[in-house]
């Protein structure tokens, strides 16, 4: 659901890139801290240094003047320097109201999106599983982070109903088959005397393995072993070897 959407969150108060390594402070000259940020604010990493993970956070404990702020968290070290106490670092500071937030103005929550359902940030690569919904624009996330900042494009995955999928019909499929070198999964159906139709499930997060293809298939087989004749299985959430870490359908196509 929301495919190629692009957060509307709130926008930093302010970001840049530290200037010298102090222990357990964020440091960069010709800053304007004092006017921008205060106390309960939060430092995020916006690009992944050594030894710290993109969106890694630090909360402001003291804006200490306009170049220096005092941070406590797992942004940076209990001792020494790294992180956001590190020089070099590129940083954003979020103000506390906006933690776990992602927002995309125009959209409908509230009519499609569940608690379980999964925000994929594919600025990225990181994940968070929807905690509750607040409204039509705004979904809050499981735990205290910043998974999605202003800017960021993201997508979201349901493993319930039928929100934002696609039905592939089991009736007259003769073989379900795996392509470990991308990960396709094709059904090969009963047809016409030139040969079988297919439907070719490509996909999304760029592999080269069939993982997919093994819970599709286990998937399937459920649906066939029921009792009645019309019945179906929502595709559960599935883990992947490819950059995004879960696999969806990039595309669905008959032929």
């Amino acid at each position: 659901m929301y495919p190629s959407s692009t957060a509307t969150n709130a926008a930093a108060l302010d970001s840049g890139t530290t200037t010298s390594a102090v222990e357990g402070k964020l440091t960069e000259a010709g800053q304007n801290f004092v006017t921008t940020v205060s106390v309960g604010d939060y430092a995020v990493i916006t690009t992944a240094v050594a030894g710290f993970a993109v969106r890694s956070y630090g909360l402001v404990t003291a804006v200490d003047s306009d170049t220096t702020l005092s941070l406590r968290g797992p942004g940076l070290p209990a001792t020494g320097t790294g992180g956001l106490s590190a020089n070099n670092t590129q940083y954003s500071i979020i103000a506390a109201a906006d933690l776990s937030k992602c927002v995309l103005s125009g959209a409908a929550f509230t009519s499609n999106v569940q608690a379980g359902d999964m925000v994929c940030n594919t600025t990225t690569n990181l994940n968070y599983k929807v905690a509750s919904v607040v409204n039509d624009t705004t979904i809050i996330l499981v735990g205290d982070n910043f998974g999605i900042l202003a800017g960021d494009d993201f997508f979201i995955l349901s493993d319930r109903g039928n929100q934002g999928a696609q039905s592939v019909n089991l009736d007259n499929a003769l073989l379900i088959r795996g392509n470990t070198s991308d990960g396709e999964v094709t059904l090969h159906y009963r047809g016409a005397a030139s040969g079988n139709d297919r439907c070719v499930i490509s996909m999304g997060d760029t592999v080269t393995d069939d993982a997919y293809y093994g819970v599709f298939k286990s998937t399937a087989l459920e649906v066939m072993k029921r009792e009645w004749v019309e019945n179906s299985i929502t595709m559960p959430l599935t883990s992947s070897s490819g950059t995004q870490g879960i696999q969806w359908a990039g595309s669905i196509a008959f032929n």
